[in-house]
């Protein structure tokens, strides 16, 4: 096998959760009075929510809170369970289980969600550990994320073990910790930042994605 272990990203890698996140941002924009930018609403999707409302709109801390609260109240109950599994995703993991490779996830995305959208794709058996933050800690990066999935599954970070996501985040943890960096295309991600940080690999397709990784 071409890696050891394998750490995916969840939203627009694992799973499409795009429905759920945009409608919990407009429901939080909608709540303070603000402008919602339709053309812009996939930039929600990857980072933490709190730097995209501060960059966007360009306020403080203080109301990006408010709004991550707000968008919350909206997502815990309905937009959590907005998202289907990405086409082939599930079938290349358990390839990749099947021939011995330690699976994880690490997502940006706070872990009471996480679980929630893992079991909701049907996706609990498939990966060893699920890692993301809890609600409170805006400090989780992802090379911290990358970095706790590989003690989690008590593996020293190489190039033997592969991260796989769809945004420049993604890319930047993974080399940051030393592990191999995996872009998709086909999430809500460019090619341009996966070549601006120097992404290990590019995959185009999923095709391309499985001939990577099996």
């Amino acid at each position: 096998m071409n890696f050891d272990a394998v750490i995916f990203d969840f939203d627009g890698t694992v799973a499409d959760t795009g429905e759920g996140v945009r409608n919990a941002i407009r429901y939080s924009l909608n709540e303070y009075n603000m402008p919602i930018y339709e053309d812009r609403l996939n930039e929600f999707l990857g980072p933490p929510l709190y730097l995209t409302y501060e960059s966007m709109y360009g306020i403080s801390p203080e109301l990006a809170n408010d709004l991550v609260d707000t968008y919350r109240v909206y997502y815990s109950e309905t937009g959590v369970h907005e998202l289907v599994a990405k086409e082939g995703m599930l079938e290349l993991a358990a390839a990749l289980k099947a021939e011995g490779v330690r699976l994880a996830i690490a997502s940006s995305k706070p872990l009471v969600f996480l679980e929630t959208g893992v079991h909701d794709i049907g996706a609990d058996e498939l990966y060893e550990e699920v890692v993301g933050p809890d609600l409170k800690n805006h400090e989780a990066n992802k090379a911290y994320l990358v970095r706790t999935a590989c003690e989690r599954l008590g593996i020293e970070p190489s190039k033997r073990v592969a991260m796989v996501g769809d945004r420049s985040y993604d890319i930047i943890g993974a080399n940051e910790v030393g592990v191999t960096s995996i872009g998709i295309e086909f999430g809500f991600g460019q090619r341009e930042e996966f070549l601006e940080n120097n992404a290990d690999y590019i995959a185009t397709t999923f095709e391309d994605l499985k001939n990577i990784l099996l």
